[in-house]
């Protein structure tokens, strides 16, 4: 269901050029807060998103945003989520954990990727990406699901885009920035820090929503956070990625999806496979 057609218990909204972001004072009113609504004028963060535990539509359209609030996904209640119109260039991809998202827009922003994860929680069910000029990949679990892309993928130069890419023929998709390498068919052994990556995450998994059991003197900060949320799941099998992922691509004007954009996109459904074994058996109409 739409957010706009949701159920609003309070509501916090300002009009164009004036914020309406509630003070520290308003503490009680952050618990129960369910709607926000913050748009028409610069907001560059507000981490105090947080503690909005209860808050379910957030709308932070039209902001000139360059970042998502920075603990975003905090808000464990969130189900409408939409940042339309600003200068986002990525989504983080923490929120791919939020346990209750329902729909999620981002059309008209700089998007050239999108998280590897987006779209495997059974709950995201709507994703409007419309309008991300630069963007040509969608992960393969949103193929199941309503999504908008029209006006992705226009022609442009790689080099316009420092990014890493990944190219099957004349296809050619970006993908994420903590993509470290792109394995291939004939890659059968992965990187040593791959494999180490997986196995302490296999061996320490009850462990992991509490990360003090490895002191920082353990592993590099970006290494225990990779831990605490990898960068992806395997589209095949579901085994945690952190530094190397293994892509196959399947063009939307290929599938029975087609028909529903007639024309007005070329975007590719990207596979993100772990090994050359999932990324040969992976079928995504199966």
């Amino acid at each position: 269901m739409p957010w706009k057609s949701c159920v609003r218990r309070s509501a916090a909204s300002g009009p164009c050029g004036t914020s309406a972001w509630p003070t520290t004072s308003s503490s009680i009113c952050l618990q129960v807060l369910c709607f926000l609504l913050i748009s028409c004028f610069e907001v560059h963060s507000h981490a105090e998103v947080g503690d909005l535990r209860e808050l379910q539509t957030l709308d932070i359209s039209t902001n000139r945003l360059m970042t998502l609030p920075e603990r975003l996904h905090m808000c464990l209640s969130l189900q409408y989520l939409t940042a339309d119109r600003n200068h986002l260039w990525y989504v983080p991809r923490h929120l791919c954990q939020l346990p209750s998202l329902n729909e999620l827009s981002m059309a008209g922003n700089r998007l050239a990727f999108l998280p590897l994860d987006l779209g495997r929680s059974r709950e995201l069910q709507y994703v409007y990406v419309d309008n991300n000029i630069h963007l040509k990949g969608l992960p393969s679990y949103l193929y199941n699901k309503v999504i908008g892309c029209s006006g992705c993928g226009s022609p442009i130069q790689v080099s316009e885009v420092k990014l890493l890419s990944f190219s099957s023929g004349q296809l050619t998709v970006f993908l994420p920035a903590e993509v470290k390498s792109i394995g291939t068919e004939t890659d059968h052994v992965l990187p040593l820090q791959e494999l180490a990556m997986r196995t302490l995450y296999n061996t320490y998994y009850r462990f992991l929503k509490d990360l003090n059991f490895l002191t920082p003197i353990s592993l590099p900060k970006s290494l225990l956070e990779l831990l605490h949320c990898p960068l992806g799941h395997c589209h095949r099998c579901s085994q945690p990625m952190f530094t190397i992922v293994y892509p196959k691509l399947f063009p939307l004007r290929e599938t029975p999806m087609a028909g529903l954009h007639q024309g007005r996109t070329t975007v590719s459904f990207v596979a993100y496979c772990c090994s050359t074994q999932c990324l040969q058996t992976f079928d995504l109409l199966s």
